[in-house]
């Protein structure tokens, strides 16, 4: 082989950069398409979608999309109350925009159901969030 001739793998470097994808998106209210959004808007929209989105369901999403919060469904309170608070941070945190999240309280609302709010700290700012987890059949 000719010393003079480099392979593509000689001039491509090992190092991949991380690219955060743009946040722009559809703005939706009440069901509806009204236009379009980005930055604090579209993520106040994904971390919605995130807390409504049971993970494993649906084709069209990744295997990291979503929330695990079906796996919840007939524990006791005790296990749940810990147990929601890593299945929210772990399906917030999927999202490269999410930076932390701080869950501010775990209340168990009645026999069946846990209230979750929660802070998610992004690039564009602090969203607000609140989730009612099923643990059982009403």
């Amino acid at each position: 082989m000719d010393d003079d001739v480099q392979t593509v793998g000689d001039t491509l470097s090992d190092e991949v950069e991380e690219v955060t994808l743009p946040s722009r998106t559809y703005k939706v209210k009440d069901g509806h398409i009204i236009g379009m959004t980005d930055d604090y808007e579209a993520m106040v929209q994904a971390v919605d979608k995130v807390m409504k989105t049971e993970r494993f369901v649906f084709p069209i999403y990744s295997d990291q999309y979503g929330n695990d919060f079906t796996e919840l469904l007939g524990k006791s309170f005790d296990y749940a109350e810990v147990e929601v608070e890593r299945m929210l941070k772990e399906a917030l945190l999927a999202d490269d925009r999410v930076n932390e999240v701080t869950i501010d309280n775990v209340e168990r609302v009645d026999a069946t159901v846990l209230e979750v709010q929660a802070t998610v700290e992004t690039i564009y700012g602090a969203v607000n969030t609140e989730t009612e987890v099923q643990m059982g059949e009403s």
